[in-house]
């Protein structure tokens, strides 16, 4: 079979990331004004990969036997392509969501094909799927490929019904993701001279943590945490190394520290690997310690990624976001900093609790924390979280294309959009004030 990854974009001047928030995707529009349509443009131009779901999806196809093409189109694409194809697979995300949805229609209509939506989003978008479209979500990339070995007897249920998978969490092998290979985008940093070839690669899947509340990863991924073997990680580390020479991989975990035992034991097996690549990974503050940050160091760890999110822990509670105390936080940084590890900070704006006067604090306490990178953005209900449940009535978003993670989409108690806008735009640039003067 002959099958087509389709992955569509809005045409904007920021970066649409369709992997990140659980692969309901953000879109990097950091603020109105010179600062931050300047680092919105700056943004653009830097890593940048499609949903791994996806990607990894069209790898297990690919295994099986069938021949797969990735094909990245803007929304005014004309779809004039489709018949060389027996299916066609389109990423499904909340930023890009009405522009999916039009051209899945449009390619449905044509009785070409078969369609298949691929993510978690339109479960849980209370629309009904389009006729003729299948809906795949869960953890899509381990559904049974032996699904789409009979495209005839496929076709005629799409005909008769709307038809809908929803992978289940499981333990499974993947085949590595060929970068460069069959269309799929390989990642560089013109930053850094353009050189240096970014990999993202997911270890573990899923989260239990409390902040399911608002946090999209568990409710796209589940909330039992389930990973490869160590062995098999390392496998696929000495692949890339292989293939691609030194290079960093991106752990693109919810919380790369989740298993704590296992996480250390995996820095270590890196670390005796001796791999010509360099590693960062998102995870909890309150999960590092000073073994598992040595370990890191030993094993290559550049750069740690981790929510703050606001600088008063009545806030932080408030959608029930654990986190260590602020003396704690400034403590752990002041720990990666002596092993040369890089911090990134995630602090979100806007939150049900918040006011003016707190959001500001909050861009205060970032600038005095001594991180490398602060990360602002607005607290956004998404689909399918309990907190979007209780809200529904309050939402105020025209389109699921508005859920950015930079716009204010729902009736806050204090706060406007576009106090909202000023505020985010405030952030950046009182943050880049603090490290210039610094």
């Amino acid at each position: 079979m002959n099958f087509l990854f389709l992955d569509a974009y809005k045409d904007k001047p920021y970066r649409i990331s369709k992997d990140t928030a659980g692969g309901y995707g953000t879109a990097n529009d950091l603020g109105d004004g010179l600062i931050g349509k300047c680092l919105s443009q700056a943004i653009k131009r830097t890593v940048y990969w499609p949903n791994l779901s996806f990607i990894q999806l069209m790898e297990q196809l690919q295994l099986a036997g069938h021949n797969c093409r990735y094909r990245g189109v803007f929304e005014h694409t004309p779809i004039n392509f489709i018949e060389d194809f027996d299916a066609v697979f389109i990423c499904n995300s909340i930023v890009c969501f009405e522009t999916e949805k039009e051209i899945a229609v449009k390619i449905a209509h044509s009785k070409k094909c078969p369609v298949f939506l691929c993510g978690t989003v339109f479960k849980h978008s209370e629309n009904k799927p389009p006729e003729g479209v299948a809906i795949l979500s869960g953890n899509y990339e381990f559904v049974d490929t032996d699904l789409f070995s009979n495209l005839d007897c496929l076709r005629d249920t799409l005909q008769k019904k709307q038809f809908h998978i929803d992978v289940p969490d499981q333990e499974k092998e993947l085949v590595p993701i060929g970068w460069g290979k069959n269309g799929i985008p390989m990642s560089r940093n013109v930053f850094l001279g353009g050189t240096k070839l970014f990999i993202p690669y997911i270890f573990n899947r899923g989260c239990p943590y409390s902040c399911a509340e608002y946090c999209t990863y568990p409710t796209s991924q589940g909330r039992k945490v389930f990973s490869p073997s160590i062995d098999q990680c390392i496998n696929t580390l000495k692949f890339y190394e292989k293939s691609f020479g030194k290079t960093h991989v991106v752990f693109r975990d919810p919380v790369f520290s989740i298993n704590i035992s296992k996480a250390k034991a995996l820095l270590h097996a890196i670390a005796e690997a001796d791999l010509n690549m360099e590693f960062s990974a998102e995870l909890h503050l309150r999960n590092l310690d000073t073994e598992f940050i040595q370990l890191a160091r030993e094993a290559k760890f550049r750069t740690f990624k981790f929510g703050i999110e606001s600088a008063f822990e009545h806030i932080r509670s408030s959608v029930k976001r654990i986190s260590v105390d602020n003396d704690e936080q400034l403590a752990k940084i002041q720990q990666l900093r002596k092993q040369k590890i890089k911090s990134v900070g995630m602090f979100i704006l806007a939150q049900p609790a918040d006011n003016f006067e707190t959001c500001e604090r909050t861009i205060d306490y970032a600038c005095k924390l001594n991180l490398n990178i602060a990360q602002f953005s607005v607290f956004t209900p998404y689909p399918g979280t309990h907190f979007h449940s209780m809200i529904r009535d309050d939402i105020t978003a025209n389109s699921f294309e508005d859920y950015t993670q930079f716009k204010l989409v729902y009736k806050h108690q204090s706060l406007e959009p576009k106090t909202v806008r000023m505020l985010l735009e405030k952030s950046y640039k009182s943050f880049l004030t603090s490290k210039i003067f610094s």
